[in-house]
């Protein structure tokens, strides 16, 4: 019951997450800018694909229909925002996250890869010991 739970909580981050960025596609996609790793047009392309990738990805966690490719691109995600938050805060770059709508001014970097870290950590366990254990 627990596992479950913890689905629903980790795919529903995602797919909450996603459903703000769809809401407003032009502030998410000037937040994508402003870690200023990749130009035009392939961020545009990132702004409007990811927060798609992340709603139907966090569905698959959550429905147990696909999960493990849900699993797979939502970790996965995190380790690129995770890269991506570190290489800004190294570049000294003034970021604004976008990842739960574009509410905040700029962004605290000890805090994002923190929860970046503390949902990795969420996603592992998930993997771990979200298969069915084989009886013998």
């Amino acid at each position: 019951m627990l596992r479950l739970l913890l689905h629903f909580f980790f795919g529903g981050v995602f797919v909450y997450a996603g459903i703000l960025k769809v809401a407003d596609p032009m502030s998410f996609l000037d937040d994508v800018r402003s870690f200023d790793l990749i130009g035009d047009p392939l961020a545009a392309w990132v702004a409007m694909g990811l927060p798609w990738l992340e709603i139907f990805a966090g569905l698959a966690v959550m429905s147990g229909f696909l999960r493990s490719g849900g699993m797979l691109i939502l970790n996965g995600s995190l380790l690129i925002f995770l890269a991506a938050i570190s290489i800004s805060w190294w570049r000294g770059i003034d970021i604004h996250c976008g990842c739960f709508g574009s509410k905040e001014a700029t962004s605290n970097y000890r805090d994002l890869i923190l929860r970046d870290l503390l949902l990795l950590a969420a996603g592992i366990v998930l993997v771990w010991h979200g298969k069915p254990k084989l009886k013998s």
